[in-house]
C-alpha cells in the first residue's frame, strides 16, 4: 500500500526561486498533500484570506514582503495557530530566534528530504497511523475570531435545515451588499451607502462577526454625516475582506458537515 502521509493536508508553499519551488513541490506532492504555490508574502496573505490551509512552508527571503513580516502579519491578523515552517538555504546567526519572534513554529534547511520534511511537520501537526491529521483548532480559532453561530443555533433550536437556510441567505446576500456598497462609494452616493450599511448591520450582528461590529456602525455614522475620505474607504474595503473570509469559511465548514461551529 502506497501511504500518502500528508493526504489530509492543504499546504501553502511560499517560495520565489523557481528551481526551489519545483523541488519542494515534487517532495510535498509525493506525500499526498494538496499544494498551492505563491512567490511572495503578500500573495500568501491573499490566499490565506480566501481559503483554509493546514500548513505554511515559507521561504524567509521573499520579494514584496519577507517571510518574517508575513508570519507576523498572519499571527496578528489571520491565524494564531496555523503551523508556519520556515525554509531557508542556510541558518544565519540569530535567524532561528527571529523565526520564533515572528510566530513561526520552526525551520528546515534547503535542500531537505521527504523524511526531514515529515519529521519537521510532525513537531507541529499530530500524526496517527502514519497520517497527518487536520487540527480543528487551526481553523476553529480563526473561525471563532470571525463569526459565532450561537445566536442562530439558539433561534433554530436544533433545526439544522433552518440553520443552514439562514447561513445560505448570508452567503448569498452579504457579498452582493458589499459590491453595492463599494459601487455607491465610488459614486459618492452617501444615502445609498448608509442604507446598505444599515441593511447588513443586523446580519453582521446575527452572525457574531465581532470584528465588524464597530466597523459597520462607523460606516453608518460617516455616511450619514457625508464624511468622505480614506478612513471610510478603508472601513469599506476591510468590511469586504472580512465578509469574503466569513463567507468562504461558512461554505467550507458550516455547510459541509455535521459540525458547524
Amino acid at each position: 500500500m502506497n501511504v500518502k502521509p500528508l493526504a489530509n493536508l492543504a499546504v501553502l508553499l511560499v517560495e520565489d526561486n523557481e528551481m526551489n519551488t519545483l523541488l519542494a513541490s515534487a517532495i510535498i506532492q509525493r506525500t499526498g498533500a494538496k499544494v498551492t504555490q505563491v512567490d511572495n508574502g503578500m500573495d500568501a496573505i491573499r490566499q490565506l484570506r480566501n481559503r483554509f490551509f493546514d500548513l505554511i512552508l515559507m521561504d524567509l527571503h521573499l520579494p514584496v514582503m519577507d517571510g518574517f513580516a508575513t508570519a507576523r502579519y498572519i499571527r496578528e491578523n489571520i491565524s494564531k495557530t496555523i503551523p508556519i515552517i520556515a525554509i531557508t538555504a542556510n541558518v544565519v546567526s540569530g535567524e532561528e530566534r527571529k523565526c520564533e519572534e515572528s510566530g513561526m513554529n520552526g525551520f528546515i534547511s534547503k535542500p531537505y528530504t521527504e523524511k526531514e520534511l515529515l519529521d519537521k511537520i510532525a513537531t507541529c501537526i499530530p500524526f496517527e497511523n502514519g497520517m497527518a491529521q487536520n487540527v480543528p483548532g487551526n481553523q476553529g480559532n480563526l473561525s471563532s475570531g470571525l463569526y459565532n453561530l450561537s445566536f442562530l443555533e439558539e433561534i433554530s433550536r436544533g433545526n439544522r435545515d433552518l440553520l443552514e437556510q439562514m447561513i445560505q441567505v448570508f452567503i448569498d446576500q452579504a457579498p452582493v451588499a458589499v459590491k453595492q456598497l463599494k459601487a455607491a462609494y465610488h459614486c459618492h452616493d452617501f444615502s445609498e451607502m448608509f442604507m446598505i450599511a444599515h441593511r447588513i448591520k443586523p446580519d453582521i450582528d446575527n452572525l457574531g462577526i465581532v470584528s465588524l461590529k464597530d466597523n459597520i456602525r462607523q460606516i453608518e455614522s460617516l455616511t450619514r454625516q457625508e464624511q468622505n475620505g480614506t478612513h471610510l474607504e478603508n472601513l469599506i474595503f476591510d468590511l469586504g475582506d472580512t465578509i469574503n473570509q466569513v463567507v468562504h469559511e461558512l461554505r467550507v465548514k458550516a455547510l459541509s458537515g455535521p459540525s458547524y461551529i
